[in-house]
């Protein structure tokens, strides 16, 4: 029920001395009638309720609530004020207080007034520019199985179009593919994609100074957006997707509770509802239906990319001196011009990619039982200004040792659509 001042009760008294019915003031004013008529009562007799003068939990104890406030003061901002859970803690431990936190909380709030309250700042980015992305599980029926479905809700902040992607792991492969998945249903690439702080994609910290997961900034790279982390415990940051999800878990609680025989059938049922809201929902900005402004949109963001294997880890390597680089317990040649020098290990699908000035040095196969994996041909060829080529082979040593041909490394683009279709399989089906 709403609470009504002493202002609102003298303004109801007003109209009601003009003639206003005391019901339909209540109802303007949002509270009954028989609370309206108990207020003015109370204003005509000019008595207090009396609750300002019961004895409170803190009687006597203001002095230990002085010295805490004193003491936990923080010296580096002393302008800040002290949290009421560290005060009540300091009372519980030093004081033996026995009263209720809620009562310190009343307390505090008499002594120091109540604090100002912060505007929010509403920012509405321009058509193109940004998208929120956020994860959210439900758990459903998949070929006669009950388990959890990740579903990665995607939202552009200026048109509101949403779409979800699901798939059965929250890993980096997931990730890239769920990403890329949401860019192909928007039509194009927004400049910024605004996401939440998980390992995924941020390595360490939050917000500004967050440190971006180096596979998934390669894969941004790629796609041509940067990558925009919320500052830490502020949903508010990514409020579109996050009032998304909301909507989603309601507007989809029927699909996720019927049993499907595949993820791909209930993606296709997503997909359709989707569309359906979209068809019915109105963007704000705009004045039109979410669809209609996401054909607008379309227009404004970044050409669908041609994209390499999806990757879920990268790291740098200096290669040694015998031409190796260390990756996950196994050793892995690179051609020998390269030793002293730093390279780039991708982690594919299947594959250890060896990458050095902007192109492909070394390809070998990965999670392989050998824990020495070589490529003979890395140890021939010319030398280089600053590495001689190892001595060669004699022949006793090429008898002894046999050759085999190794397929020439080729760089692998593929379609946005085809790059999803064959993670969606990988994604779903547990391979990694």
């Amino acid at each position: 029920m709403t609470k009504i001042g002493r202002d609102q009760v003298m303004m109801a008294s007003e109209w009601i001395g003009r003639g206003v019915s005391q019901r339909t003031v209540a109802r303007q004013l949002g509270v009954s009638e028989a609370t309206l008529r108990y207020r003015r009562q109370r204003a005509a007799m000019d008595v207090a309720d009396g609750r300002r003068d019961r004895r409170s939990a803190l009687d006597g104890f203001e002095p230990a609530v002085a010295s805490a406030l004193e003491e936990l003061v923080d010296r580096r901002h002393p302008e800040r004020p002290v949290a009421a859970r560290l005060v009540f803690d300091a009372l519980v431990r030093d004081h033996e207080y026995a009263g209720s936190y809620p009562a310190l909380v009343r307390y505090l709030r008499r002594l120091r007034g109540v604090p100002p309250v912060r505007a929010l700042r509403r920012v509405e980015t321009p058509p193109g520019v940004q998208a929120q992305h956020d994860w959210f599980v439900e758990h459903t029926i998949v070929g006669e199985v009950s388990a959890p479905v990740y579903g990665l809700l995607g939202t552009l902040s200026y048109s509101r179009a949403h779409f979800v992607w699901v798939s059965a792991r929250m890993t980096q492969l997931a990730w890239q593919a769920g990403h890329a998945a949401l860019f192909q249903r928007y039509g194009g690439v927004p400049r910024w994609v605004g996401i939440d702080n998980l390992k995924t994609g941020v390595s360490a910290g939050a917000g500004p100074s967050a440190v971006i997961n180096p596979a998934f900034q390669t894969f941004a790279r790629a796609c041509g957006f940067q990558v925009d982390p919320c500052r830490p415990a502020t949903g508010r940051d990514k409020g579109k997707v996050e009032r998304r999800v909301r909507v989603w878990r309601a507007a989809a609680a029927p699909l996720f509770a019927r049993a499907w025989p595949s993820l791909g059938a209930l993606q296709t049922a997503l997909d359709a509802r989707a569309q359906a809201l979209h068809a019915r929902l109105r963007c704000p900005m705009t004045g039109t239906s979410v669809a209609e402004a996401l054909a607008a949109e379309q227009a404004t963001l970044l050409p669908l990319p041609a994209l390499g294997e999806a990757f879920d880890c990268i790291v740098a390597r200096r290669v040694s001196r015998d031409c190796l680089v260390s990756f996950e317990g196994r050793q892995y040649s690179v051609p020998f011009a390269w030793v002293g020098r730093d390279v780039e290990i991708l982690g594919t699908v299947d594959a250890v990619v060896i990458r050095g000035a902007g192109g492909e040095l070394a390809r070998h196969p990965r999670h392989t039982a050998e824990r020495l994996v070589l490529d003979a041909a890395h140890y021939d060829g010319p030398a280089t200004a600053g590495v001689l080529p190892p001595a060669p082979l004699g022949r006793r040593a090429q008898q002894q040792i046999a050759r085999h041909a190794r397929a020439v490394p080729r760089v692998v683009a593929r379609p946005l659509a085809e790059y999803i279709t064959r993670l969606d399989a990988l994604c779903r089906d547990g391979g990694r």
